[in-house]
């Protein structure tokens, strides 16, 4: 170190690849060479132990020594202010939501630089890297992957999913059946157009969950794929909150096909299940829901539905928006009191009997002891039951629509298990919720993310312990908060945990939300994660890992049940239309054939009606009791279950979206709603296991080069060892750390400690480099000022120059004019005055020999230039002599002779005579085409009009014999065949 005032020659040369300065001072004809760190931390990053790097630079997170809840915040701010929206935290990509349309970001050419990656360190963080690095992996370890997509609604899930399937398309290696790929790209708007809607916090928000699962052969070819869908949000049919709409489809619908009289449509905004929401009735007929709709169209022919289907499935949407404005009357006894073309509309869509339709949504039937009994429904239930039917025939539809899809794309051979096949799983699913009311769907939802929670905390220990393993450190004890608990309190059969005890409510035809809420005050009442209120209100309260949630009790077992009447499905069963035959079991409704959809009929005589509805109740019945009924929560919790287990048997990739801000607002990032967000998605949970474990983590050499002062003398050179590195921290007086095989393993106050022993080092290396800035800065000026006198005395000198010059000749032109003021005025007199000067053109044309004489010696000039210069670059030049293709000085007519009579993409190259460069001679369509190739400044080659360079003439001809001269097509194909000796090369020898 040197201390005080120094005033000594000082000579600095530039950073050496240790990212220092070389410093050498002289004193008294003696060096002492020392090192000055140049990166004057500041106090913060010197707390945090920060690497060289600038903020928002650091493409991988985990690669910041000190990865905390405030770096994590800061790094993703400030990178996504810069238009960076994606981000590596470990093998983790965490993507922010930018609201807007970044330029150039998924171009062709950004999926061709993704392809291959090997090493994602190599390029930028992007879902196009996560997509190709799962998919190598699957092909070099032949183990099933998946990408676990979570975040909450409007955070991106949707887009990053459909662009992993993009990218994972671009990258395999075709199809076993041709049009595959673009089928699989194909469903999503389907799925779109039935599944999402626009919510308040998302204009395309997936109101269901999905796995896609894409099965390769081992070639790496797709060979099908297949989607499993979860929980419909098919309550938003019905209705949906203020600013909020319906599925998309239903306005696409009226979009493309409300004047069609198929499907007996009015305007948008006289249905009750579409008029809450005005501005989206008026944005009908817009370019954005008309372009929505093309796109549809145009899926559906590419994914290969029939026009008989598709008019079916229009059909029963058609019915489900008229069945909304059915209305009832009578508070005892409910009648349909709605206008009788109503019903008959809602019949003839659904190509059902009138009565039958009437009598299911008024009156039930119900068998105690074997006889049939008919009861009149009360005014509420009458509406439960028409609110039923319409959500029933919307879910089976899009359960439908999901099963036609998984048809197309080749279902049957992911079910059929090849060897070597392996299958690349890709989950989009609904993101943690917790609003002013919680109910039984946000339940479900919140008990998927806790066992993905689990899932990806698992996987985060494991790899935490790997990098351990690796480095030979013995494990530490490092905690995790282990939601396992919490799941045993929802999932467990023994003893029953809370949908055991909803499941169980729901078989009593007695229970109630009451008796339910009771029975799980009693069931919990110690557990830690379960809180009950203080007062009578039926809710209860579990502390989830992204926070507490409460939950409503109301409607909990109506919503478990989730019946249909068996008298709708009596009605249903009826009907002529093949796909609601096919939906609700009816006779022939799995076959081809189509029924008579939407075919008005007479109406059947109502006591025949009611004969052939109450035999297909009983055949309803009968068939609902040989299958066993499950509740939602049974088979959710099936599903859920054979998720994980898909999950567990594969390698995973973790796609982390987040929500900037809820306005969907551009440039716009929210401190507290992104931490929020940090901490669902499990993110804040990596950086405290890290924290608790070895937080920092430096290579050897990076640690040498900062730290070495603190144990030897800084003009020694010390090599990056393990045994260095002990000595720096044994002379440091640091206790706690491991030191592994490449990295020193350190507590996260350890950085503190030594950043805290470098201070009077920092401080003394800031007064040296002031002072060897200062003399840097004396030197360059000096060398600046005398420059700077040189240049004026030549500028002096050339003025002095050009002054004498300009005044010789005014003195000669002052003298002539002189003269001829002198002379007598008959001297100008025409006859004696002498005669105008030649111009240049006369005068060549006088002497033509003059024109050749030039000509000559511009040839001569060419010929001299290419023997000193191009000869030795080889250009035209290939296996000892010239190439085929090129030739000396030949005027143009003489090279469209060559070239006459042969073959678009005939060519040849020329010696120019008149410049120094070359001409390229194309036959292109039975003309030629002339082309100029010049020499930039470096030196580079290039035909003129094009930007593209070559370092030589060769490899110009090599790379447009496989891409065009220009946009015509205008390709090298052939070399000029020539006849007879080659005079125009023998004076190039």
């Amino acid at each position: 170190a040197v201390w005080g005032y120094v005033n000594l020659p000082v000579s600095v040369r530039e950073h050496t690849p240790t990212g220092h300065w070389d410093v050498n001072i002289r004193i008294s004809h003696h060096t002492l060479r020392t090192n000055v760190h140049t990166r004057l931390l500041s106090a913060n990053m010197a707390k945090q132990g920060s690497r060289a790097a600038l903020p928002g630079a650091t493409d991988n997170l985990a690669e910041l020594e000190n990865l905390n809840e405030q770096t994590l915040l800061e790094e993703l701010k400030i990178r996504f202010n810069r238009d960076v929206i994606y981000t590596y935290v470990g093998e983790i990509l965490v993507t922010v939501n930018p609201f807007k349309w970044i330029q150039g970001i998924y171009d062709p050419d950004k999926m061709r630089m993704y392809s291959s990656v090997g090493d994602k360190n190599k390029l930028s963080p992007h879902v196009f890297a996560v997509a190709d690095i799962a998919f190598q992996a699957m092909r070099t370890a032949g183990k099933d992957q998946v990408c676990v997509i979570s975040g909450e609604s409007g955070a991106g899930k949707t887009e990053a999913a459909k662009l992993f399937i993009k990218q994972l398309v671009q990258v395999s290696n075709g199809a076993e059946f041709e049009g595959l790929e673009k089928k699989l790209l194909e469903v999503n708007p389907v799925l779109e157009a039935f599944g999402n809607a626009k919510t308040q916090y998302n204009n395309n928000s997936s109101r269901f969950g999905k796995f896609i699962s894409v099965k390769f052969n081992k070639e790496g070819a797709i060979r099908g794929a297949v989607m499993t869908e979860y929980l419909l949000e098919k309550s938003r049919v019905i209705s949906h909150t203020e600013n909020e709409q319906n599925f998309h489809i239903f306005y696409l619908f009226f979009n493309g096909m409300g004047k069609d009289p198929r499907f007996s449509l009015g305007d948008i905004g006289d249905y009750r299940f579409t008029c809450n929401n005005q501005d989206a009735c008026a944005s009908v007929g817009s370019k954005h829901f008309s372009e929505m709709y093309k796109e549809l169209v145009e899926a559906f022919n590419t994914i290969g539905f029939t026009q008989d289907e598709l008019e079916d499935l229009f059909k029963l949407l058609s019915g489900v928006l008229h069945l909304g404005d059915i209305e009832f009357s009578g508070e005892d006894e409910s009648r349909v009191s709605s206008e009788a073309e109503k019903l008959t509309t809602v019949c003839d869509q659904l190509s059902v009997d009138e009565t039958a339709m009437e009598l299911a949504l008024t009156r039930q039937i119900n068998v105690i002891r074997g006889e049939e009994t008919e009861r009149k429904l009360r005014l509420e239930q009458a509406e439960d039951v028409r609110d039923a039917a319409a959500k029933a025939i919307y879910e089976k539809s899009f359960a439908w629509l999901v099963s036609q899809c998984n048809r197309q794309l080749g279902e049957s051979n992911v079910r059929t298990a090849l060897s070597g096949d392996t299958a690349m799983g890709i989950l989009d699913i609904f993101g943690f919720e917790c609003f002013d009311t919680n109910s039984f769907e946000q339940l479900c939802i919140n008990l998927t993310n806790e066992q993905l929670q689990w899932y990806f905390n698992e996987h985060i220990f494991a790899m935490e312990l790997a990098e351990y393993a690796k480095e030979g450190i013995s494990a530490v004890d490092i905690t995790y908060e282990n939601n396992e608990p919490l799941l045993d309190l929802i999932l467990s059969a023994k003893p029953l945990g809370l949908l055991g005890i909803v499941d169980e409510e729901s078989n009593f035809p007695k229970a109630t939300d009451t008796t339910m809420i009771l029975k799980l005050h009693e069931a919990f009442k110690s557990h830690k994660d379960y809180e009950r209120p203080r007062g009578n209100e039926e809710i209860f309260t579990l502390a989830h890992y992204a926070g507490r949630v409460t939950y409503e009790a109301f409607n909990f077992l109506e919503k478990n049940r989730d019946t249909l009447a068996v008298d709708v499905v009596g009605a249903l069963r009826l009907s002529e239309n093949s796909l609601v035959k096919q939906l609700f079991g009816g006779e022939g409704g799995k076959g081809g054939a189509r029924g008579a959809a939407g075919k008005k009929k007479p109406k059947a005589d109502r006591s025949v009606a009611q004969g052939r509805m109450r035999q297909s109740v009983k055949h309803a019945r009968a068939s609902l009791a040989k299958k066993k009924q499950r509740t939602v929560a049974a088979t959710f919790k099936s599903s859920l279950n054979e998720l994980m287990s898909v999950l567990k048997a594969s390698e995973p990739h973790f796609i982390r979206c987040i929500k900037p801000n809820h306005a969907k607002a551009a440039s716009l990032f929210q401190d507290e709603l992104v931490t929020k967000q940090l901490r669902y998605t499990g993110m804040l949970e990596t950086t405290r296991i890290r924290r608790e474990g070895y937080a920092s983590r430096p290579l050897f050499a990076d640690f040498v080069a900062r730290y070495k002062v603190l144990g030897y003398p800084c003009r020694q050179e010390v090599r990056a060892t393990a045994d260095a590195c002990r000595t720096i921290l044994q002379k440091a007086g640091i206790t706690g750390y491991e030191v592994g095989k490449t990295k020193v393993f350190m507590r996260y106050y350890h950085a503190d400690e030594l950043n805290g022993k470098l201070e009077p080092f920092v401080s003394s290396a800031v007064i040296l480099s002031k002072y060897c800035r200062g003399f840097t800065a004396r030197s360059k000026y000096g060398v600046l000022l005398e420059a700077k006198h040189k240049q004026d005395a030549a500028v002096m000198s050339f003025l002095g120059s050009l002054e004498r010059t300009v005044q010789g000749v005014r003195d000669v032109m002052l003298s002539l004019v002189d003269e001829d003021d002198r002379r007598p005025a008959s001297y100008w007199e025409k006859s004696n005055a002498p005669s105008s000067a030649p111009s240049l053109k006369d005068r060549a044309y006088k002497n033509p020999s003059n024109k050749k004489k030039k000509a000559g010696m511009a040839r001569a000039a060419s010929v001299k230039w290419f023997k000193e210069t191009e000869k030795a670059k080889g250009a035209g030049q290939a296996d000892g002599g010239f190439a085929n293709w090129f030739h000396g000085i030949i005027t143009r007519i003489e090279a469209e002779n060559l070239l006459k009579n042969h073959p678009t993409g005939t060519f040849l190259i020329r010696v120019a005579e008149s410049r120094f460069g070359y001409s390229l001679s194309l036959m292109f369509k039975g003309r030629s085409k002339h082309f100029m190739i010049d020499q930039d400044d470096n030196g580079r080659y290039l035909v003129v009009g094009n930007d593209r360079t070559f370092p030589s003439l060769n490899e110009v001809v090599a790379f447009h014999q496989r891409h065009p001269v220009t946009d015509d097509g205008d390709t090298l194909i052939m070399a000029c065949p020539t006849d007879g000796p080659r005079d125009d090369l023998a004076e190039l020898e």
